[in-house]
């Protein structure tokens, strides 16, 4: 059912279309051919990816319609822009302002397409006209002028007549419309002087090789100018007319399409800009640092500053995205501002992401002053609806000798520097270090190549035994990540999880973990009668995944695995955190029966609420304090007294206190004397593979069976 809305638009479109031109067809007609054609535009949006092909196929059948008057087009697409962005089906979609300038862009291209093959189909008939006219003219001279003239008169497109030195003869009245001069003031004019002063010389060139016939005609796009100075448009096709008994002459017939290059200068502006900020996107910027370089002094500086936004989260979900939308201009603006004076170019790279590209100078400040200046414009507060915004921006910058640069290099080190000034805090600045670059470049390289490692099988799991203080029995045996990387050696479980997390990878691969030792501790619960439990340390993503329960679940019903042999550990920071996801997953897993331990506890003072959300719960320190610790502990005594403290504090609540990590003799002897109850570590047990675990239980059985004999 047609809504009102695009019964009104349809009626607007066809008197609009009837106002610039003659259409051969009823006004009911009209509006049902043009109804069709929003229909067809309003399915190729909807549809994904967007079909292209059918606006092209519009504006075709536009032309074929007769919808061709000199603001057809322009009205066309004026009316249909706001129309097609307000239309309910079109509102659904993502990105719907970009995808109606691209059906826009496609529909104008068609119109031009046909409306440039009408053209040149009427060219080719005058043309054919003409030369029928020279032919007769022996014969029936009178009558062919007749023709000729109506044609000449007649013709929508401009046709003038010059001599063999441009000088114009005769101009029809639509080549005097085009330039907004009776057609006797251009009389008295050689055709070049109506031409643009920078396209003059090829056209003079262009008609000298045709009156020497090393080409049969002209056909070229140049730019005129009319008598007030505006440039028009004009697709030329020239041609010799030599008539028999008579001075040759030269027939010029121009085409306006003034209209289709705007529009097409719009679309291009759009496609190098960012539509929010009117700035430089990033294509435009790497083409314009190209430019820079192919000009600058071998010797030149250049500087890149990636400025990433802090905080823009906050004001979208604070305020809404207009007020996001408002500060990204905002900020645009203001960093123009920070480095006018200088031959500087901002760009808006995407997100909360802008970059400067500078050409220094002598005046151009160093890396900290301009930091310092940045900062300074962009934490003034700009008001929207009474509310005063600003953020910081972290800023990575990089500077380079122009002899030095390769484009794609320097766009990704200031990325780079960017990403590591983030991880600083907020409002933060830093400048490229080759030897930090080298560290990070070889930190993503293996991020990026990890997900085929897994699938390679380069990746295992390994388990490490931990063993009680008192007795050194074996409690419980961690199931841990090792990769076998081919080129850099044996990567240990942390870096696993920390290249893991860079790529998004952590989920899949802490799943896979769980799924792989859970089917081996069941080969050893039904082996070994008194099989220690399994041990697996969940990262904080993990821990708060809403999926976690339901995988565990699954696993326990697919393998039958005994939940009281499997013991997880939740870090302290997601039991804590504000949004509860960590401690609903433990409070949810321990009703199946699964041991839950509060590990890394003690890196913050809010790690003592876990207590109380887990009364009975075993603790483990944290690694990160721990690994503070040096080969000798005794000589570290500020960070022995605190790992000494936390054990206290973890015995007086009434919970096992459990320490890995343990490298160093002298450490593990530390350890006793500081009464913790479970220990792990490499100096203690290694690492190993499932067949040495099982063979170490084996050989355990084996002894308490001599034992009884």
């Amino acid at each position: 059912m047609d809504s009102p809305q695009d019964l009104d638009f349809v009626q607007r479109w066809a008197s609009a279309m009837t106002r610039t031109t003659y259409v051969p067809l009823e006004r009911p007609d009209i509006e049902h051919r043009l109804h069709e054609f929003v229909r067809r535009l309003v399915a190729a949006l909807v549809e994904e990816p967007v079909r292209l092909t059918v606006a092209t196929e519009v504006g075709r059948l536009l032309v074929e319609g007769h919808f061709t008057g000199p603001d057809s087009l322009g009205s066309t697409t004026a009316l249909l822009g706001p129309h097609l962005l307000e239309h309910p089906e079109v509102r659904g979609i993502d990105s719907p302002a970009h995808k109606v300038v691209a059906v826009l862009g496609e529909l104008a291209a068609g119109y031009s397409v046909a409306m440039r093959e009408q053209v040149l189909d009427r060219q080719e008939q005058l043309n054919r006209a003409l030369l029928s006219a020279k032919n007769k003219a022996e014969r029936d001279l009178r009558a062919s002028e007749a023709r000729l003239r109506e044609i000449f008169a007649g013709s929508a497109l401009g046709i003038v007549i010059t001599d063999v030195r441009n000088e114009i003869e005769e101009v029809n009245e639509a080549f005097a419309t085009m330039l907004g001069a009776p057609p006797e003031e251009l009389t008295a004019l050689n055709l070049l002087d109506l031409v643009h002063p920078e396209e003059t010389d090829t056209l003079r060139e262009c008609y000298a090789r045709l009156l020497a016939g090393e080409i049969p005609r002209i056909q070229e796009y140049a730019r005129f100018v009319d008598l007030t100075g505006e440039p028009v448009w004009g697709r030329i096709s020239a041609s010799l007319l030599d008539l028999q008994g008579g001075p040759r002459s030269l027939v010029t017939m121009v085409e306006d399409v003034t209209d289709q290059n705007l529009l097409q200068e719009e679309f291009s502006r759009q496609t190098l800009h960012d539509v929010l900020t009117a700035l430089p996107n990033r294509q435009f910027l790497i083409s314009h640092l190209e430019r820079v370089l192919a000009r600058a002094e071998p010797d030149a500086l250049i500087t890149l500053c990636h400025v990433g936004l802090d905080g823009l989260t906050v004001i979208n979900h604070g305020l809404g995205h207009t007020a996001g939308d408002f500060l990204l201009r905002e900020v645009g603006r203001r960093l123009t501002a920070a480095v006018d004076g200088e031959r500087a170019m901002v760009a808006r790279l995407g997100g909360d992401e802008f970059a400067i590209l500078i050409e220094n100078g002598d005046e151009t400040p160093d890396p900290g002053a301009l930091s310092t200046a940045i900062s300074a414009e962009l934490t003034e507060p700009a008001y929207y609806r009474e509310n005063g915004l600003a953020v910081s921006a972290c800023i990575g910058i990089v500077q380079r000798i122009a002899r030095h640069i390769v484009v794609t290099e320097l766009l990704r080190d200031a990325d780079i520097t960017l990403h590591r000034t983030k991880s600083t805090g907020n409002g933060q600045w830093s400048l490229f270090d080759s030897r930090q670059d080298e560290v990070h470049r070889e930190h993503y390289r293996l991020a990026a190549s990890m997900p085929g490692a897994l699938e390679m099988g380069e990746i295992r799991v390994e388990y490490q035994p931990m063993a009680r203080v008192a007795d050194g029995e074996v409690v419980g045996v961690e199931a841990l990540l090792t990769w076998e990387h081919p080129e850099v050696g044996a990567l240990d479980h942390a870096q696993c999880l920390s290249l893991a997390n860079e790529t998004g990878l952590i989920g899949q691969l802490g799943g896979w973990l769980l799924d792989e030792a859970c089917r081996q501790a069941l080969l050893w619960q039904e082996e070994f009668e008194d099989a220690p439990p399994l041990v697996i340390n969940l990262t904080t993503d993990q821990a708060c995944d809403p999926d976690l329960p339901r995988r565990v679940r699954r696993l326990l019903d697919e393998t039958r695995y005994d939940p009281r042999k499997l013991w997880i550990g939740f870090p302290a920071g997601a039991l804590v955190r504000s949004d509860r996801e960590g401690g609903e997953n433990a409070a949810l897993l321990r009703e199946l029966g699964i041991v839950i331990l509060i590990s890394d506890f003690g890196a913050s003072y809010l790690d003592l609420h876990c207590l109380r959300l887990l009364p009975d719960a075993p603790v483990r320190i944290s690694n990160r304090l721990l690994a503070e610790l040096t080969a000798v502990p005794c000589d570290d005594t500020v960070t022995s007294e605190a790992v000494t403290g936390v054990v206290k504090l973890v015995h007086r609540a009434g919970r096992t206190a459990m320490v890995g990590e343990i490298r160093t003799a002298e450490q593990a002897e530390w350890i006793v004397e500081l009464k913790a109850d479970v220990v792990q570590g490499p100096y203690l047990v290694p690492c190993t593979d499932a067949q040495a675990i099982t063979k170490a239980l084996r050989d355990q059985r084996r002894g308490r069976a001599g034992e009884s004999d």
